[in-house]
């Protein structure tokens, strides 16, 4: 028996792992987000088995029709090795007026080269099987976070807004070789997820761009020996050290970098500064202390 491949988690767009994943000229896929349960099926011999986001269905856990639906394809014509991936559009926060209670495919994974395939490769199965495929805003060159932005809300499908939009860049892969798809999701869903509005993962705030001009290693590095100096730290620091280094230099840094550089940060808060650098510093001692050892 087949074990069950949940779909990959799309994650919102402007969360730490998604730095990187759209860049300008990139080839991408904007989808209308439907508001369904996510179901998939796939052939297994001579027998189509279908799933909800979690579990394998049957005739009585029947995703609200949707295990019947799927008994209703001709077998024969399944790609061996695909999952087939899509909405099932049942009632949930938004409708759907006559398009409800539909199978609507997004996506389709090849288990032999452990891929989602291409958007042009889900069009013509959609097609080949005369299955329904959710609304394409856009495909092409990725321009701009405001771009994106510019279809949250719209749908093609809903009686009134859309929960947002799916967006993917096919050919991006993380450091792990896994793929990677983004969403953002319109206002009145962010209330319901309780989600924070999308913000672009390379945009750098004002106040990281500024303090991180003036949190140098070499001040760092200035900060730790002065710790060295006054006794607080054996001048044979190592990884070890991390958490006494820690503890005593972002009050110094702050207090440095604002008596040394003040026409920098002038027109932050104080709250701000002090939390960008909070988030530099580990990295940075880190990096000096590898360097030491090498050394």
């Amino acid at each position: 028996m087949s074990e069950m491949k949940k779909y990959m988690d799309v994650v919102r767009l402007g969360h730490k792992s998604t730095a990187g994943v759209l860049n300008k000229g990139d080839y991408i896929v904007i989808q209308e987000k439907l508001d369904g349960a996510n179901a998939s099926f796939k052939r297994e011999g001579n027998v189509i088995i279908a799933f909800s986001r979690n579990t394998r269905l049957n005739p009585e856990n029947n995703l609200r029709g949707f295990y019947e639906w799927t008994q209703t394809l001709d077998v024969n014509k399944l790609l061996n090795g695909a999952i087939y991936y899509g909405e099932w559009l049942v009632k949930h926060k938004l409708d759907y007026g006559n398009n409800a209670n539909q199978f609507y495919m997004f996506d389709m994974y090849d288990e032999y080269t452990q891929e989602y395939v291409s958007c042009s490769a889900v069009k013509d199965e959609a097609n080949r099987l005369n299955l329904n495929l959710v609304p394409i805003f856009y495909e092409g060159e990725y321009n701009s976070f405001e771009h994106l932005q510019s279809f949250v809300g719209k749908t093609r499908l809903g009686v009134n807004e859309g929960e947002g939009i799916v967006v993917k860049n096919i050919s991006y892969q993380d450091q792990y070789g896994k793929q990677l798809f983004v969403k953002l999701v319109s206002d009145s869903f962010r209330e319901v997820q309780k989600q924070k509005a999308p913000k672009d993962p390379n945009f750098t705030s004002e106040e990281k761009a500024a303090v991180k001009s003036v949190l140098t290693n070499a001040r760092v590095e200035k900060m730790i020996y002065k710790l060295v100096d006054e006794g607080l730290l054996d001048e044979q620091f190592g990884i070890e050290d991390m958490g006494t280094i820690l503890k005593h230099l972002g009050v110094r840094l702050y207090e440095d970098i604002v008596k040394e550089e003040y026409e920098v940060v002038k027109n932050y808060e104080e709250k701000e500064i002090r939390k960008v650098i909070g988030k530099m510093i580990p990295s940075i001692v880190k990096s000096i202390i590898q360097e030491k050892m090498v050394a």
